[in-house]
């Protein structure tokens, strides 16, 4: 198997012991993923699986160490392959998919302008755009830097940058007002640390179901990530 360059992925799975979030995650994205889907930036495919039992799948990530993993991961299942794709460089293909969904992913591309306008050829007419994106630029710690993030977002910076990428945006909302607070005060406490700690996401977790019902009927004005779901026109 390939050696997987991303430095992230320690967090990554740290993070995959995170039960009740990533179902969290999934459950927000889920209604809007039409297959055929594609995912960019699956990663270890920590959340790729809370998708892969409704429809055609195409996982994908530019680190071919972590292509070898997923291809190994998920290779009792038919209805998902698992490809090779550089969503910064020139993409040519036909338009594919009626969904495409990436989840933490694009604040790790320099030139994001030129990936969502690649996402945007991926997608048939009026295919799905699903992305989670971390928000709030004043909540960017070293954590951030360490895991290769380039950018926090702001909910305009966003909506720009979608539209001017051939989209209309349907919705666009933040998401997890807790994680936001929390990943701040992490920051002053743990300077120095560059890492989740285990104990840090177990306890968070325990608490998501009730986040979760309370988001579910106000939305927060702020949160430790944006979500937008967009259509290609």
């Amino acid at each position: 198997m390939k050696t997987i360059k991303y430095k992230g992925v320690a967090t990554l799975e740290v993070l995959e012991d995170a039960k009740n979030y990533n179902n969290w995650i999934a459950s927000e994205l889920r209604p809007f993923i039409k297959f055929p889907s594609l995912e960019i930036g699956s990663g270890i495919g920590n959340l790729s699986k809370y998708f892969i039992t409704h429809g055609s799948m195409t996982l994908s990530d530019n680190d071919k160490g972590l292509v070898s993993f997923l291809k190994k991961v998920f290779i009792s299942k038919k209805n998902v392959s698992v490809k090779y794709i550089d969503i910064e460089k020139n993409i040519n293909t036909k338009s594919t998919y009626n969904s495409l969904f990436a989840i933490n992913v694009l604040e790790h591309i320099k030139n994001h302008k030129v990936a969502v306008k690649n996402m945007n050829k991926l997608l048939k007419i009026n295919g799905m755009l699903v992305l989670l994106v971390p928000a709030k630029k004043n909540a960017f710690t070293t954590l951030d830097k360490e895991l290769g993030h380039y950018r926090r977002y702001e909910k305009n910076e966003l909506k720009k940058l979608i539209t001017s990428c051939g989209f209309s945006i349907e919705k666009i909302y933040y998401f997890n007002i807790v994680g936001l607070l929390s990943w701040k005060i992490r920051a002053l406490i743990e300077k120095e640390s560059v890492s989740l700690k285990p104990y840090q996401i177990k306890i968070f977790d325990s608490i998501v179901p009730a986040l979760k019902i309370v988001e579910n009927i106000v939305r927060p004005p702020m949160g430790i990530s944006l979500i937008v779901i967009a259509r290609k026109k």
